[in-house]
């Protein structure tokens, strides 16, 4: 039930104010830095959820100001030890694991999830389903009739930016890199351009940056480094073509680092090489178009809105991921299995309480 009274008490009529609703990123970032490369760098928050910061409302402006405010948290032993931990506490608390096994359809009954078929045919029975798939591609593979249709109708779903990534084991570390760094376009007007509105690789990218032996020197051998290398890339397109797009456009990134990034002798200290393309991203992680972010934040007033948790058109169905309420990010991501195992959990007791009352 929505609150109008406390929706519209002053202390959040006052919040709402300071969002600067209407206005984008880029607009007021420019309000405030007459330095075209501090605003380059100001306007690049904006890619932390894919998104052109032409086009995103200027509430996201707030994500620079957590990240310079708050800092950055490292888990030791990457990425990787959260989901490790996660999985660890799970099974300490009975949480059971069917590992490999592909979902094709998630069932229903009456106005509610029943259970989930697998790939091999199996069919589960379940009170319940989270799907951590991409909102949109739950909906559209998983289901059928309805409830398909309704969320498909609901809003225009615009897939945020993919990317490629380099996964560089270096046999000598860059001592000039942080953990953390970027390495610019020369022009990002030209930059978003190509990712966002024609929808192709930009010519000159910009490139994340992480090489963590400075924080973790267990990441690599001793004096070694475990290069991460992001540049951004638009969604995919029909024509494109990654197992033929990729070589080419390594060719550019690995240029740009060389001559941009302060590392001309590159290549010859690349002892191993993995790689991940938008093709690569769509099918490992089933996401919608490959999309890194789940879902653009286009728009200047409801851009920052995704999906919420609970489905709003089948009883027992619940959101998590990139693509669901809050959004994109890994904390946010975390963030959103939180409230929907929080609200599968309160919709339980409800019903428990229900039950009880009608005996």
């Amino acid at each position: 039930m929505f609150d109008f009274k406390a929706s519209f008490s002053p202390a959040v009529l006052r919040d709402v104010s300071h969002m600067k609703m209407g206005r984008t990123v880029a607009g007021v970032v420019r309000g405030c830095h007459r330095d075209a490369r501090v605003a380059q760098m100001m306007d690049h928050f904006t890619q932390y959820v894919g998104s052109s910061p032409y086009g995103s409302p200027a509430v996201l402006c707030g994500i620079a100001h957590m990240q310079t405010d708050e800092g950055v948290w490292y888990p030791r032993g990457g990425t990787r030890a959260v989901p490790v931990a996660l999985e660890k506490l799970a099974r300490e608390l009975g949480v059971e694991f069917r590992l490999h096994t592909g979902v094709s359809q998630i069932l229903t009954g009456g106005k509610g999830v029943s259970g989930v078929r697998t790939e091999a045919g199996a069919e589960i029975p379940l009170a319940a389903v989270v799907s951590n798939c991409d909102a949109v591609r739950t909906h559209q593979e998983l289901l059928n009739g309805a409830v398909k249709q309704r969320f498909q109708r609901r809003r225009k779903y615009e897939p945020a930016c993919s990317g490629v990534v380099l996964y560089l084991g270096l046999n000598r570390r860059y001592e000039h890199l942080a953990h953390h760094d970027f390495v610019f376009s020369r022009d990002p007007h030209e930059e978003f351009d190509w990712i966002y509105r024609k929808g192709e690789p930009a010519p000159d990218p910009t490139c994340y940056l992480a090489a963590p032996a400075s924080t973790e020197p267990d990441v690599a051998p001793p004096g070694g480094e475990a290069l991460y290398v992001l540049v951004h890339t638009p969604y995919l397109r029909p024509h494109h073509d990654w197992k033929k797009m990729f070589p080419a456009y390594r060719r550019v990134i690995l240029e740009k680092l060389k001559r941009a990034g302060g590392m001309p002798d590159l290549e010859r200290r690349i002892v191993f090489e993995r790689a991940l393309t938008p093709q690569d991203i769509h099918e490992r992680y089933h996401v919608l178009d490959g999309a890194i972010y789940g879902l653009a934040s286009h728009g200047r007033f409801l851009g920052a809105f995704k999906p919420g948790n609970r489905s709003p058109d089948l009883r027992g169905l619940y959101l998590a991921g990139g693509a669901a309420h809050p959004g994109p990010g890994m904390p946010m991501v975390l963030m959103s299995g939180w409230i929907a195992a929080d609200t599968l959990d309160r919709d339980g007791k409800s019903a428990e309480c229900g039950i009880r009352s009608a005996e």
